[in-house]
């Protein structure tokens, strides 16, 4: 070897030592135990339903359907081979410019799954399925994150009552046992075995009695989901989560032949009422007005509402989605601005004037980021339970769901079963009270935590345990899962208005009687 290449050999053993030192101290460290978490992100593909083998086709053949008929696309997922086990969460839709529909999800649970739609105009729609999650997600979802305790914690504010003396302390919910050093509050009629139990403040002056005050403790909250994320980063992977499946038709051509005319209005639809049977389609969009295909939903002008809900008395039960169907119907009745409107930091609001009496009441235990009272909210059995049963002339809707994804599974569960007793009760008082339960609706998510904490999967359980539990004694569900996915915009927490509004003429359909 020649000195020049000596030269050469001994340069290029520098600058590979430098930048070997430069990267080991630019590179950030990562703590070994989520180091451990992320070594599994990219997720080994023979463990779940793959993008690329996965595909689908029309149950008939041709891509052309008739106007007013249904039809079905099959999904059969591919693990290296076709998968043998159900259990994928799917979304399916077709749209155009004008109509927007979701397909039902029928699992066979043997890897094939079909996606069923109503044909309700004719043109050519773009079909999108999309897998949500693997069944691994699913059973992850299912056996390790409903049954988690802890996931949701609050910081509750002690303060004195000359206001001189306060203190934070860590609240949570746990089942009901001897607790030391802990400030216990029991609702036993809403809640059941759960309590609601803080760290006692340790001033002297401060008393169980003294809690003012709760915060959701985010950065607490957040830390949890993230750890949890980082440890199970390869169930929630962008290569097997949230991805479009696209060997399969991209379209599908609908058809008005001179036989079949418009069968959107031959079909036999049945009056809204209690306890409706499950139908292939829920129903579909046209621009901004959904047609129900469960019942005979209509358009309702505001003179025929005024004739609904003369005499009665409402009441809405639920969250910040149940605020929005108060503030709608406001809307609809043109008491939007009204001054006899009375609002209490957005958890309790009431309306009573010679048009409607309105009471919008938020459920206690509430999570977000800025503080709320202690007990701003209320349970349902604290009102229903005092009503004037004099009259029962009431209208009762209930939305329960949007804060109880981070409860215990069983717990919330038993929640809902009291919630039944409860509704039984008044019906015991006012045998001909209307009762309605609206559903919850899919959130699609743009931060990997809210995946664990407020997940579409764990959103997709609720509408289920609603059907179970309020089954067969006459409360009417409002159904707006498959209403909001199909929509035309981002499926998030607040839609916009417009479809608060047919979600609104939906509900009245069912507890109206105005022709």
């Amino acid at each position: 070897m020649t000195t020049r290449q000596q030269r050469i050999c001994k340069l290029l053993v520098f600058v590979l030592v430098m930048c070997t030192a430069y990267y080991s101290i630019m590179t950030p460290r990562i703590p070994l135990r989520v180091k451990v978490g992320l070594s599994s992100l990219v997720p080994s593909l023979a463990k779940y339903t793959q993008q690329t083998n996965t595909r689908y086709y029309f149950k008939h053949s041709g891509q052309s359907v008739n106007v007013g008929s249904y039809f079905s696309v099959i999904i059969e997922a591919s693990v290296n081979s076709h998968s043998l086990k159900g259990g994928d969460f799917w979304y399916a839709t077709i749209r155009n410019n004008i109509v927007n529909e979701a397909g039902k999800i029928t699992d066979f649970d043997n890897g094939t799954y079909e996606a069923t739609f109503f044909a309700a105009q004719s043109g050519e729609y773009d079909i999108e399925i999309i897998l949500v999650h693997p069944s691994k997600t699913v059973d992850f979802i299912e056996n390790v994150l409903w049954p988690m305790e802890d996931r949701v914690v609050w910081n509750g504010n002690f303060t004195s009552n000359d206001k001189k003396q306060y203190e934070l302390t860590k609240c949570g919910l746990r089942l009901q046992d001897e607790y030391n050093n802990k400030c216990v509050y029991n609702f036993s009629l809403a809640m059941g075995k759960t309590v609601f139990l803080c760290d006692k403040p340790k001033k002297k002056m401060l008393t169980c009695d003294s809690l003012t005050s709760l915060q959701s403790k985010t950065n607490e909250i957040e830390r949890t989901f993230s750890n949890l994320f980082a440890e199970n980063a390869a169930l929630f992977h962008k290569s097997v989560t949230y991805f479009r499946i696209w060997n399969g038709p991209k379209k599908i051509n609908v058809i008005n032949t001179e036989t079949s005319g418009n069968m959107t209005y031959n079909l036999v639809i049945p009056e809204c009422k209690a306890d409706l049977p499950a139908t292939l389609s829920d129903g579909f969009w046209v621009d901004d007005t959904w047609t129900s295909l469960r019942c005979k939903s209509k358009q309702w002008t505001m003179a025929e509402i005024k004739q609904c809900v003369k005499g009665k008395q409402l009441y809405f039960f639920g969250d910040s989605t149940t605020r929005q169907w108060n503030a709608g119907l406001l809307d609809l009745l043109g008491l939007s601005k009204s001054n006899k409107t009375k609002n209490l930091n957005g958890k309790r609001t009431y309306h009573s004037s010679d048009v409607v009496n309105l009471t919008f009441t938020f459920h206690p235990y509430t999570i977000g980021r800025n503080p709320m009272r202690y007990r701003i909210g209320k349970w349902e059995y604290e009102i229903l339970d005092n009503l004037d049963f004099s009259t029962c002339n009431y209208i009762i809707m209930i939305s329960p769901w949007a804060h109880y994804t981070q409860w215990v599974k069983e717990r919330y569960i038993e929640r809902l079963y009291l919630l039944r007793q409860t509704i039984l009760r008044l019906r015991k008082r006012c045998p001909n009270t209307i009762l309605v339960v609206k559903t919850p609706k899919p959130r699609n998510h743009d931060t990997r935590t809210s995946l664990l904490y407020t997940g579409d999967r764990l959103i997709y359980d609720i509408p289920s345990l609603f059907l179970d539990i309020f089954k067969d004694f006459g409360i009417h569900i409002i159904d707006v899962w498959d209403m909001n996915l199909a929509y035309p915009s981002p499926n998030t927490i607040h839609m916009p208005m417009q479809v608060i509004y047919q979600e609104l003429y939906l509900f009245l359909s069912h507890v109206c009687k105005v022709k």
